[in-house]
């Protein structure tokens, strides 16, 4: 073939293939040509950038057509091991010296200062044993100033309460799980702030795993979630997240190799995993070295593999068939969820749900529910809707007057026991159908069980993470599977069980 030839050839194929516009490649030239490593095996050495970290940098500086900043907004997360440290530091010290930003001020922020000295001190000795960035820059105890102009990094400690109140051009948070309380939060709520004013200011956060959901890191963990699966529009936040799921075995050495990049290359050796796999509680080895979110195991009512195995992402529900809700609803400071599904003609029940966070002074919105359930109404064929009448007694009322067929259930021991064991003999059997919702799945796994002397019932247990959907599915699926009404049209009421 005829080099003209394949010359049109590449022309067509480039422009067949759309890739973003990135300043990755500006980042990759000056961490790989002016950086150098910090403490560790590979102290003094210049910072060789695997292609994962480089993949990272590419789509972390994605630009919009007009050239800014397409993510202000950022969660990374890795296992230990990975070099967390090192790569950010590297991105850090190209904010403040390559980016080209007016006057750039860099926070490096952790919920303790030994925390946060992880990644300045990094940021520190890159400067002093890189003879080209030594020239650029001073270094003190707490701040890396830019020589001859305006500009310094700056280290800060939440646990100090204290938030530098200029505006940051990059504020990078580590081990944002350790951000677990409401002054640390605020800390973390006010530099982020300070950044937004910034025209094209950037936040970082970069974590391993954490615990629980209803945290500042579970909030962003599960932002992440959702964008990722399609279920919420957030174009400025970018989300990375090297783990282990729900239903994966942690015992196998493949699934080690996929979560912790660092292996491939050899510069975080399997064999200490191995290690730290004989020495460490299964939780932390899960959480701390396949990043994966734990929960406290008690008598878990089910498994992650047991719930994975009814996964259909394809799950759809026919308009206008008969269907069947749960609701277990709240005032405020918890979450509130509807699930609701439908039978097929195999007996497998399809079922979805939806879940409500409390917004403004932590109440949720009540009205929103409401319409949620009359457009469930709308859509489908609504045979009942169960509910606990502790919190619902008013929104039972205005469903009914809707013209909604309520079911009031009572979630007492002689009412929640046996629902819960029809519950879990359903899910084990494979007689259920989800849609992969990660929440919902969080929801469900996180639901423990309790012993009374009746039996067993659902719990949040010692983890108190969300359960919400996983009681309303409970309740939906006991009147989903119970004896078909002789009357084929009951007037609407309230039922009470």
């Amino acid at each position: 073939m005829k080099i003209k030839n394949i010359v049109k050839i590449v022309g067509v194929i480039k422009k067949m293939i759309s890739l973003p516009e990135t300043k990755g490649d500006r980042v990759v030239k000056f961490i790989e040509g002016f950086c150098v490593h910090g403490e560790g095996d590979f102290y003094g050495m210049p910072f060789k950038l695997d292609d994962w970290q480089k993949k990272i940098i590419y789509e972390l500086y994605e630009l919009n057509e007009n050239g800014t900043r397409k993510y202000r907004e950022s969660l990374i997360g890795l296992p230990k091991g990975n070099g967390k440290s090192q790569l950010v530091s590297g991105i850090a010290l190209f904010e403040l010296l390559g980016s080209g930003v007016t006057s750039p001020l860099v926070a490096v922020a952790a919920a303790s200062y030994e925390q946060a000295n992880l990644v300045f001190g990094t940021m520190k000795t890159m400067c002093e044993e890189s003879p080209i960035l030594n020239n650029m820059v001073e270094t003190f105890q707490n701040e890396i100033q830019v020589k001859n102009r305006s500009g310094r990094a700056y280290r800060i400690a939440a646990k100090a309460g204290t938030a530098d109140g200029g505006r940051n051009s990059c504020s990078i948070f580590d081990e944002v799980h350790e951000f677990n309380n409401i002054n640390l939060e605020r800390v973390h709520y006010v530099l982020s702030n300070n950044t937004a004013k910034r025209r094209d200011g950037i936040v970082i956060n970069i974590s391993t795993a954490g615990h629980d959901l209803d945290s500042l890191m579970g909030r962003l963990y599960t932002r992440g979630i959702m964008k990722e699966a399609g279920k919420a529009e957030d174009p400025e936040f970018y989300f990375k997240w090297f783990g282990a799921k729900d239903g994966d075995n942690p015992k196998d050495e493949e699934l080690w190799k996929k979560v912790n990049p660092a292996i491939q290359n050899d510069w975080w050796p399997i064999e200490n995993l191995r290690r730290r796999f004989k020495s460490l509680p299964l939780n932390e080895f899960q959480r701390y070295h396949l990043n994966q979110w734990t929960r406290i195991e008690e008598q878990s009512w089910i498994s992650g593999e047991q719930w994975q195995a009814c996964e259909n992402k394809d799950l759809q529900l026919i308009k206008g068939a008969d269907t069947f809700v749960g609701i277990d609803m709240a005032l405020r400071h918890d979450t509130c969820a509807v699930s609701y599904g439908q039978k097929d003609d195999k007996g497998i029940i399809k079922v979805k749900s939806k879940i409500w966070q409390p917004q403004g002074e932590n109440y949720l919105d009540v009205q929103e529910i409401e319409a949620f359930i009359v457009e469930l109404a709308v859509k489908y064929k609504l045979i009942e809707v169960a509910y606990d009448p502790a919190f619902m007694e008013r929104s039972a009322q205005i469903l009914l007057d809707r013209g909604i067929n309520m079911v009031n259930f009572p979630q007492t021991h002689s009412r929640m026991i046996p629902a819960c064991g029809n519950a879990y003999e359903l899910i084990a059997n494979n007689r259920i159908e989800h849609d992969g919702d990660p929440l919902f799945a969080d929801q469900v796994l996180s639901a423990a069980q309790k012993i009374t002397d009746m039996g067993w019932r659902l719990s949040k247990g010692r983890s108190k993470r969300k359960i919400d959907s996983a009681i309303a599915m409970v309740l939906m699926l006991d009147r989903i599977t119970a004896p078909i009404p002789k009357d084929d049209n009951p007037e609407v009421a309230i039922i009470n069980l």
